[in-house]
């Protein structure tokens, strides 16, 4: 929906200039994993969506009735490129004083640390300065 937005803006900011590489650009727009009410809404009721891309909102009326009926690049699962999944915890408390008698600033972010979640460790990635 977002890439499908920044298009059309980019598009509609200089129509008679760039209405030449709209079909070019929404074949690369995944319209089949939109929302149903967005795509019905702003990309099937578009006129110059319906005669530039007609067979894009076919195959996209048809993959949300029949999913496994379509296959096209804008229906295959994207593939990560070497990035693996991770969670990152930023946060922490800044602690002064003694054991005894703290003080506690926690107004500023201290550290990151990050573990893949098949892990069962934390690795520290950086301290933060404030």
């Amino acid at each position: 929906e977002t890439v499908y937005n920044a298009v059309m803006t980019w598009i509609n900011h200089d129509t008679r200039r760039r209405k030449r590489l709209m079909r070019e650009l929404m074949e690369l727009v995944r319209f089949p994993f939109m929302a149903k009410l967005f795509f019905l809404a702003n990309v099937q009721s578009n006129e110059a969506m319906r005669q530039c891309c007609q067979d894009i909102v076919t195959e996209t009326l048809t993959y949300q009735v029949f999913p496994e009926d379509v296959r096209s690049p804008r229906t295959r699962p994207r593939h990560a490129s070497g990035l693996k999944e991770a969670v990152v915890v930023i946060g922490g408390v800044e602690m002064e004083g003694t054991d005894e008698n703290p003080t506690v600033h926690s107004n500023s972010i201290t550290m990151t640390c990050t573990a893949e979640p098949s892990a069962s460790s934390w690795v520290p990635l950086t301290r933060m300065r404030h």
